[in-house]
C-alpha cells in the first residue's frame, strides 16, 4: 500500500535554510539514487516521489521531511541501508535523536492534486493535525467525519484537504491515530475556521478523540 512518510528533524538550534538545504539535499539525492537501484520499476525523481521539505512556523529548529513511498518496508529498507546510517551519522551532532518523528499515513498525502485545488506542496502554510482516536471509536469518528469533511472542505478551498490513517501504529497503542493536511494562505486564515458557517457541525468529531496535536509548516524549496 502506497504511504506518505512524515519525518520531524529536531535540530540542536534554528538552522540556516542554506545549511538545511546543503545537508539534506545531498541526503535526498542520495535517496533517489538508492531508490533506483533498489526499486528500478516505481519512479524515483524528487517530484515523482513528492519529496518536500517544511519548516515549522511555531519552532523553526523543527524540520518535517515527507515523502511517498510503496510501502512502510520499502522506506524501512531506506533507513536500515549503509547510504541512510551515513547521512544519519553526519547529522548526528546537529540533530537531537530522541526528538525525532516518524510515521507513515495510508495514501498519497502530496504531490497529488484533483480539480482546482491548489496542491499542498505550493501552498504558503499547512497544517497537520494528528486525532488520536481510542480504537473502538474508529468507525464512529470515520463516519462523523465523512458527514462533516464537507464543512473543512469549502472553508480551506481553493486550498487542498487530504486525510488518511497512520499505519504503522507503535506496538500496544490504544489510540488509533487519523492525519489531516490542509493547504491555508497564513495560520491566521486557519484560526478563523472557527467562525466558518457549520463549524459547530464540524465540531461534532470531537465526541470521539481523545487527543490532538496540530502544527503549522512553511515549506522550503531544496
Amino acid at each position: 500500500m502506497t504511504v506518505t512518510e512524515f519525518a520531524t528533524l529536531h535540530f540542536t538550534s534554528a538552522p540556516s535554510l542554506n545549511e538545511v538545504r546543503g545537508a539534506l539535499s545531498s541526503a535526498i539525492r542520495a535517496q533517489d539514487s538508492w531508490h533506483a537501484a533498489n526499486f528500478p520499476d516505481l519512479p524515483s525523481s524528487i517530484s515523482d516521489r513528492a519529496v518536500a521539505l517544511f519548516e515549522q512556523i511555531d519552532d523553526p529548529t523543527q524540520i518535517l521531511i515527507t515523502t511517498k513511498w510503496d510501502s512502510v518496508e520499502a522506506h524501512l529498507q531506506w533507513i536500515r541501508s549503509e547510504q541512510n546510517t551515513k547521512i544519519m551519522t553526519g547529522l548526528a551532532a546537529h540533530i537531537i535523536p530522541k526528538d525525532t518523528v516518524l510515521f507513515h499515513v495510508n495514501g498519497i498525502i502530496f504531490g497529488d492534486s484533483a480539480g482546482t485545488s491548489v496542491p499542498l506542496l505550493q501552498a504558503p502554510v499547512i497544517s497537520v493535525s494528528r486525532f488520536f482516536i481510542p480504537r473502538e471509536e474508529r468507525g464512529s469518528f470515520e463516519a462523523k467525519f465523512g458527514e462533516v469533511k464537507g464543512v473543512l472542505d469549502k472553508y480551506v478551498s481553493p486550498g487542498s484537504l487530504r486525510f488518511g490513517w497512520r499505519e504503522d501504529l507503535e506496538e500496544g497503542a490504544k489510540e488509533e491515530e487519523f492525519v489531516v493536511v490542509c493547504g491555508w494562505e497564513t495560520v491566521e486564515s486557519h484560526s478563523e475556521f472557527t467562525n466558518a458557517a457549520g463549524f459547530s457541525q464540524f465540531q461534532e468529531i470531537e465526541q470521539f478523540i481523545a487527543q490532538v496535536d496540530r502544527k503549522h509548516y512553511r515549506r522550503f524549496s531544496l
